[in-house]
């Protein structure tokens, strides 16, 4: 990678972008933390929201990116991905684990009970398998680019990542883990459903591989790496395959529930697909549609306006997965007619927006600061001092 090139990549413009709306999401959650969860949209039915939702999301960018990162020392059809090995976990190790953390402290709404998660911890309770899940996405990832840094600077044989590539993929398959915390509600029938752990992963690596598409070619286009068209493809097939199982996952529990019409879930998909939530129902059918087509293509300005329709078809299957079992609960709450029916749909607040995009532009500043200063996309001091000239990173 040329100086240049280098230069021109690392210009000050994103990090500033990243570091205010950073600032401003601290100042949504100064507000927030003043005076109470009321800015927010969330009410007694609504309790989970955008913060979830981003949880959800940014766990399974971190998930997905472990299982990308360790497939190249695992499969043989994804070695040559073994360059760009070290930007993946990175970016599933620091930045989208952060951000994960963080969605689950501003959710709270009191930082202070962040504490009580481990000194009143269940070990029965979901939610703390989520904890230590987090926790070993944080401690494997940083260990697994630690080890992918050392191979490249030649300090250690590639043989020697076997292990932990084993440890970072199943670590990525646990993020089925993840869906407990909503499929082991039985008083939620929309989500008490065995397919919901397998709809988790396969959305993980959805958003997984979409953010590396755009990640990969934006820094293709600086010369921070090089990586061929055919291999971008390759990632966007993957991630339109998956995202393909979450089409007929949406469809299945729509066609089920209105062709029966009958059961505890029966008007809860009423209201997803005729109701008050069809709006935000079609336009997720919309985006995973549009999405996928976009995925198979093989031109990189398709691929990337694919994978970002396909972040925000995921984004929409949470999101609607929410509002549809919450604003339709199978027993109400007493009290004044307010609390008895449930009113239109789900929609986040500019508090909660401000303080979602602060902690995403966050982790955008992470991942900014490990590629400007691990070596995580150029060849190792030795490989360049050894004579060629060749732009394209190696492994």
């Amino acid at each position: 990678m040329s100086v240049k090139a280098e230069k021109q990549f690392y210009t000050k413009p994103l990090f500033i972008l990243s570091a205010l709306l950073t600032v401003v999401g601290l100042v949504c959650w100064y507000l927030q933390l003043t005076k109470g969860l009321q800015l927010t949209n969330l009410d007694n039915f609504m309790t989970w929201g955008l913060y979830i939702i981003g949880f959800v999301i940014c766990t399974g960018i971190a998930a997905g990116s472990l299982i990308f990162a360790s497939s190249a020392y695992l499969f043989k059809g994804m070695a040559e991905y073994k360059p760009y090995s070290r930007i993946a976990s990175f970016v599933g190790a620091i930045g989208s684990v952060i951000a994960a953390g963080l969605f689950i402290i501003v959710d709270i709404g009191n930082p202070e009970r962040a504490w009580h998660i481990i000194t009143n911890a269940n070990i029965a309770s979901p939610m703390f398998w989520d904890t230590l899940i987090l926790s070993a996405y944080v401690i494997i990832g940083i260990v697994f680019t630690r080890q992918l840094i050392m191979v490249n600077e030649g300090q250690k044989e590639e043989q020697a990542l076997k292990t932990i590539s084993w440890v970072a993929f199943i670590a990525g398959l646990l993020v089925m883990v993840t869906s407990f915390v909503f499929a082991l509600q039985a008083s939620k029938p929309m989500w008490n459903n065995p397919v919901e752990p397998v709809s988790f992963l396969a959305a993980a690596l959805v958003v997984a591989f979409a953010l590396l598409i755009i990640l990969f070619s934006t820094l293709n286009k600086s010369g921070y790496i090089d990586m061929r068209d055919e291999q971008l493809a390759k990632i966007g097939k993957l991630a339109g395959v998956f995202l393909l199982f979450e089409l007929f996952v949406a469809l299945g529990e729509a066609i089920i529930g209105v062709y029966v019409g009958v059961g505890e879930d029966a008007e809860i998909i009423h209201w997803l697909v005729a109701g008050s939530g069809a709006p935000y129902f079609y336009v997720e059918l919309i985006a995973i549609i549009a999405g996928m087509v976009l995925l198979f293509s093989k031109k990189p300005g398709s691929l990337v306006l694919g994978a970002a329709i396909a972040l925000f078809a995921i984004f929409m299957i949470k999101y609607n997965l929410l509002q549809a079992q919450l604003l339709n609960p199978l027993i109400t709450y007493a009290g004044p007619p307010a609390y008895d029916v449930s009113v239109g749909a789900y929609i986040p607040s500019l508090i909660e927006l401000g303080i979602s995009v602060g902690i995403f532009a966050l982790g955008v500043m992470l991942v900014i600061i490990g590629l400007d200063k691990l070596n995580l996309g150029k060849k190792s001091k030795a490989k360049q001092s050894g004579g060629k000239s060749q732009n394209s990173v190696t492994a």
